[in-house]
């Protein structure tokens, strides 16, 4: 079934009704990703009583957990999401901000600079008028999850959607798993020296679980066709994600919070194709001697002085194709090089 109907709701609608609203069904990007002179300028647009684009939502999705949700956010999510800081005290209008009716402006004077507590006390019939502004919203009465994440990728098509974002919205259950090793697994959370906007953790994971299934090409093409394949997790892959959950847990030991040697995606991915020969005791000071030297070959090559021209080549990988099989072969055998001269210092 896939039914599409049209309503107009006010924003109190979705203000008294957002405990029923799901923000963050699977498909749905990351939130909290505008800057503030956006969620000014969309406040400002409503009290001005602008047009706004259409609102998607999918009506009665399935149960998510424990919570059973009226509404689902399908396009749509940094608008409301902003709608509700701004009623909320998290910003005010901003400083420039003036009302294009002048008659508006002779009524209740210079609001500029406000919060929304502010407002409604010195001219509380601008926030009637906001609780009333009419948000035109489309929902999707559909229980098939394709459906769905077909329509917010092509919603979503014309701004950008990244390769990370759309991974996310095929949904099933690797993306489901993903999200929960990315949510909860301390290495993520806390020792990776790296912010995730737009789902960047998640692409991370799953190319470290293709490592983990003996896969080296972690290209574009390669990862799509890998998690359309695993949508629903085959028995190898349950059986990866494990022993990825277990590998994650161990690293969360052996690196500082937010170490300063994890902040390159590519230096994770390459360390993790060595990390079976490395001495568990001796990962990260392993790892700290190959990046020394690593970065002693780069400055040593701008200044054209002498270095290991492996060391080069692996810099240079680290920048081009990185994601290539040949890449990632190349490098891990440069690492497994090192290492070998590592351990033999260390005995």
């Amino acid at each position: 079934m896939f039914k599409v109907f049209q309503e107009t709701k006010p924003i109190k609608w979705v203000f008294t009704n957002k405990e029923l609203i799901d923000f963050d069904p699977p498909y749905q990007r990351l939130g909290r990703l505008w800057k503030k002179n956006q969620k000014q300028l969309l406040i400002d647009s409503i009290i001005n009583d602008f047009d706004l684009p259409k609102f998607y939502f999918q009506f009665m999705p399935p149960q998510t957990g424990d919570t059973m949700y009226s509404y689902a956010v399908v396009d749509g999510k940094q608008r409301i999401e902003t709608i509700l800081e701004f009623i909320d005290g998290q910003f005010p209008l901003a400083d420039s901000f003036r009302f294009f009716d002048t008659s508006l402006a002779n009524d209740y004077g210079n609001i500029a600079g406000k919060y929304f507590d502010e407002i409604e006390e010195i001219a509380p019939a601008i926030i009637a008028r906001f609780w009333q502004y009419g948000l035109t919203i489309v929902l999707m009465d559909t229980t098939d999850p394709d459906m769905v994440n077909e329509m917010f990728i092509r919603l979503n098509s014309g701004i950008q959607v990244n390769t990370a974002e759309k991974r996310n919205a095929i949904g099933g259950e690797l993306s489901r798993s993903i999200q929960r090793i990315c949510a909860e697994s301390p290495f993520f959370r806390e020792t990776i020296n790296a912010n995730s906007p737009r789902f960047q953790h998640h692409d991370l994971a799953i190319k470290l679980l293709m490592l983990q299934e003996g896969i080296t090409d972690l290209t574009k093409s390669r990862v799509d066709d890998y998690v359309i394949s695993n949508k629903e997790l085959s028995i190898s892959c349950q059986r990866c994600i494990g022993l990825l959950i277990d590998k994650l847990e161990d690293l969360s030991y052996l690196f500082l919070v937010k170490d300063p040697l994890l902040k390159k995606k590519n230096i994770v991915i390459s360390l993790y194709s060595v990390l079976d020969r490395i001495p568990q005791r001796c990962v990260r000071e392993f790892l700290e001697f190959f990046e020394r030297k690593r970065l002693e070959a780069s400055q040593a090559s701008k200044n054209n002085l002498p270095c290991d021209p492996a060391l080069v080549e692996f810099n240079r990988l680290l920048q081009q194709g990185a994601d290539k099989h040949r890449s990632i072969e190349i490098r891990r055998s440069i690492m497994l090089q090192y290492l070998d001269v590592f351990l033999s210092q260390e005995s």
